[in-house]
């Protein structure tokens, strides 16, 4: 593992306790620092940003990531959604940012997990 990077304590929190599927919304357990989805944000955004990305929504190609300044990873927390093409500047990737990773369960994860419940059966994603 890159010990480049010292991961929120919140989000370790959520993965040692195996809180990784909240569907539509899947996150990391072991985050991988050179993903593809880092590489391909720093393509498409155009503010010159970048990020290490720990989740995906399952349905979209809808990401989420901590944001990187100056070589240091950050508590802040961008959602995004990719073209998979080159920067486009009428495109703005960036859905929403968090101040942290809680405030975007809250305001983006659980309120769409309350809208995805009624339309699917919990059967299906048990293993």
């Amino acid at each position: 593992m890159n010990t480049k990077y010292q991961i929120p304590n919140s989000y370790n929190w959520f993965t040692k306790l195996n809180l990784t599927r909240f569907i539509p919304w899947n996150f990391e357990t072991e985050i991988d620092f050179i993903s593809l989805f880092n590489k391909q944000f720093k393509i498409e955004c155009n503010q010159n940003r970048k990020v290490l990305t720990f989740g995906r929504r399952q349905d979209m190609d809808t990401f989420v990531g901590f944001e990187i300044v100056d070589g240091k990873l950050t508590e802040n927390t961008i959602v995004f959604h990719l073209s998979f093409r080159q920067n486009s500047k009428d495109w703005d990737i960036i859905e929403s940012e968090h101040s942290d990773f809680f405030d975007f369960m809250q305001k983006k994860v659980l309120p769409e997990m309350k809208e995805w419940i009624p339309m699917d059966d919990v059967e299906d994603y048990l293993e």
